[in-house]
Order: structure tokens, then sequence, then C-alpha cells
């Protein structure tokens, strides 16, 4: 009996963790873009998220560029067309930031192995939120294309939290009455033994 207890307590005082939330810098100023350059194998870190670039296509095959406006995304020479992502443990995308658009703005999408995300628009600058899609995390480890159809636009920040806890399984109305039931069954046996 003090076993079940002891486990009804621990369900009960279980509690969820607390879901971190921080900005990645996808400008000129991270570590990883500090030569103004986005390269296959660059890796983005906002402890504990990290995001590693690869498969970064550009018009003409030409260098791909991060200024202190964001990373360059377009169709002109040196702004990227497309880049594959991959993060460093299961995440969630929450907002992202533009820091300017061309007239028209565009917009992108990331797509994987486990679904494709909302479009996201670049029409306005600054933080927006980011339209997961039918993509429940962005699975550790695995590869998710970036793509999109702005003529020019600058990719500031993603914003990345953890995914929320699973949540428990809800006791059953039931259980009380039931735990009630056995607790009576075996007073009555205790008294009934005492008798004989």
């Amino acid at each position: 009996m003090k076993y079940l207890i002891t486990a009804l307590l621990c369900a009960f005082t279980t509690l969820p963790a607390q879901a971190a939330t921080v900005t990645l810098d996808l400008t000129s100023n991270a570590p990883a873009f500090a030569d103004r350059s986005v390269d296959s194998g660059d890796t983005v870190s906002a402890v504990p998220f990290s995001l590693t670039v690869q498969s970064v296509q550009t018009l003409d095959n030409s260098p791909a560029f991060s200024l202190s406006s964001g990373l360059m995304l377009g169709r002109s020479i040196g702004f990227i067309v497309s880049l594959d992502l991959v993060f460093n443990i299961d995440t969630v995308i929450d907002t992202y930031g533009v820091s300017s658009a061309s007239q028209g703005g565009g917009s992108f999408q990331i797509s994987g192995s486990n679904g494709t995300s909302g479009l996201n628009a670049f029409q306005t600058p600054g933080t927006n939120v980011f339209e997961m899609g039918t993509i429940p995390v962005f699975l550790a480890g695995q590869t998710y294309t970036l793509t999109h159809d702005a003529s020019v636009a600058f990719l500031n920040a993603f914003g990345l939290s953890s995914p929320p806890p699973v949540a428990p399984v809800p006791v059953p109305a039931s259980l009380p009455l039931l735990l009630a039931g056995f607790g009576t069954v075996a007073l009555l046996r205790r008294r009934a033994r005492r008798r004989i």
C-alpha cells in the first residue's frame, strides 16, 4: 500500500520542464558568418541550440553572403536561392526576423521528411511569427530545405524554443473511486481478521 501511495505522489508532483527560448543571429555579427560568407558547414549557435547550414545554392554557384542585415536571399548573384538547415536538438521556430525586402517581398518555406512549414512572408521588416505548417518539430540531425520566391530579402534571425513537454496522461475520473473501494475492502478485511 505504501508503494501505491508513493507512486501516486510522484505522478501528481511531476512538473513539466521549462522551454528555452533564444534568438539565433543570422547576420554577419554571428561568428560563423563573420567573414560575410555563408558556406556549407557553417554553424550558428545560441545555447542550447545550434544550426548548421549545408548545400548553399546561389545563382550561377557564386559565393553566398551574409551582411549585418542578415542572410541575403534572392535571385541575384551572391544571393541565396536555397539552403539546407540541420538543428542539433529538437527545435520549434517561434519567430523570424526580416531586415528588409524588395517590393512585393515574397515568402519562404522550410520542408523536410516530417512536413512543410507554412508560407512565411518577407513583407514586414522586424520580428514575425513563424508558421510551422505541418511540421510539429524540427528533428535533431534531420535535413530541412529552405526555399523562397523573393527577388531580394534579408533573413536576420530565428527565435527558437524547445518543443513542449509531452502532456501527462490524465487521471481517469473513476481512479479516486477505485482507490477508495480498495481501501474500504482492505479495512473491512482487517476488521474481520480481528474478530476471528
